[in-house]
């Protein structure tokens, strides 16, 4: 398959990129956003105990400092799933050779970033599929190699946040605390084990299942098995999950600072919970989890305690920066990046049409 088949979803034949403009405005984006704020609504004015008066004292309370330095953080953390997603990219071999531009963390970083703002405004999480286009543009790595970096990297974060969510649900377990709503962990759970489960059936099984397929579905899957089986090499994996883990780090810290701009005094492991929430329901495809991501959150923190008022002013707060934040700083690059890259036909230096992928049978080093 050349390069100029591989098109991300509703990349148009001119190489213009995915179309964010039609998908923002798409009458399932705004059904969905509809359906998402009603959700929201009923769960804010007719389950929730919620005092407007209170809450709106409460924001206009932020301290700006401590808001400031939880955004700081937030945005901190794209630098390291970028060095990441560099790791995984060279890990998986689809990185190497003469035909490939590398590509600097800060950019990784960047491209992340406007994914994040992709999945913020349309339907159906456009983010991951704007992102292997983006690198597949900026390295000529092939598009369905790209897509299989970020189907490893997606798997890391899957097991870190599980992994996180049960030791933030241990934490819980202390007296005075009360235990993790089962239902965050058993989503948690559930999406690991499919995953995992895709993967040893990718690894075991995959070649055989390959030539099955039709030889141009064949010739676009090989790649991303390659890449995404290649993420999961021994010597690369510890420094990846520790980049992982840090990102994941940095968005809890976020939250934490959040509350102390409020003034919340909350247990650690409640902050650690709340965050790892936000991640878990965010999947949801609607434009940036919205309805979801905030009645979600809200009730898990009622569970654990907080008041039905701090409980929805942590989490409108917080997602000025995880959700509202993204949708103009990622916007801004992401105009940026269409602006001089894409429109004014840049390509990287050196750059020629990557050759068709190899049809031959996958071996993935266990290294």
């Amino acid at each position: 398959m050349s390069s100029s088949s591989a098109q991300a979803p509703d990349t148009p034949a001119n190489g213009n990129g995915p179309q964010l403009s039609d998908r923002m405005f798409s009458k399932k984006t705004l059904a969905v956003s509809v359906v998402a704020l009603a959700v929201f609504g009923v769960t804010a004015f007719r389950i929730f105990d919620i005092d407007w008066g209170e809450m709106w004292d409460q924001v206009k309370g932020v301290d700006p400092l401590t808001y400031l330095f939880a955004g700081v953080l937030y945005y901190t953390s794209f630098w390291f799933r970028g060095v990441r997603w560099r790791l995984i990219v060279r890990a998986s071999g689809v990185g190497a050779g003469p035909n490939v531009v590398g590509i600097g963390n800060f950019k990784y970083a960047a491209i992340i970033l406007m994914g994040w703002f992709a999945n913020s405004v349309a339907f159906f999480r456009l983010g991951d599929a704007y992102r292997a286009y983006a690198l597949h543009r900026e390295t000529r790595i092939s598009l369905a190699s790209s897509l299989g970096t970020l189907l490893g990297e997606r798997a890391q974060d899957i097991l870190l946040v599980l992994g996180l969510l049960v030791v933030g649900a241990i934490g819980l377990l202390v007296p005075g605390e009360v235990p993790l709503p089962i239902y965050v962990i058993g989503a948690a759970a559930a999406v690991s084990a499919v995953t995992l489960l895709g993967l040893i059936v990718m690894r075991n099984y995959g070649d055989r299942l390959a030539h099955r397929l039709p030889d141009r579905i064949e010739e676009f899957y090989r790649p991303i098995q390659v890449g995404a089986l290649g993420s999961f090499k021994a010597r690369q994996l510890p420094l990846q999950f520790l980049l992982g883990g840090i990102g994941w780090a940095l968005e809890i810290g976020r939250v934490y600072f959040v509350a102390e701009s409020l003034g919340l005094d909350i247990g650690f492991f409640v902050i650690m919970s709340a965050a790892l929430t936000i991640a878990v329901l965010s999947t949801i495809p609607t434009p940036g989890g919205f309805g979801f991501v905030e009645g979600g959150l809200t009730g898990v923190l009622i569970f654990l305690g907080l008041g039905d008022t701090q409980a929805l002013t942590l989490t409108i707060v917080d997602r000025s920066i995880s959700w509202i934040s993204i949708i103009i700083v990622g916007g801004s690059v992401f105009v940026s990046w269409q602006t001089f890259v894409v429109r004014r036909g840049r390509q990287p230096k050196g750059a020629v049409d990557p050759q068709p992928p190899d049809a031959t049978p996958v071996t993935v080093d266990p290294e």
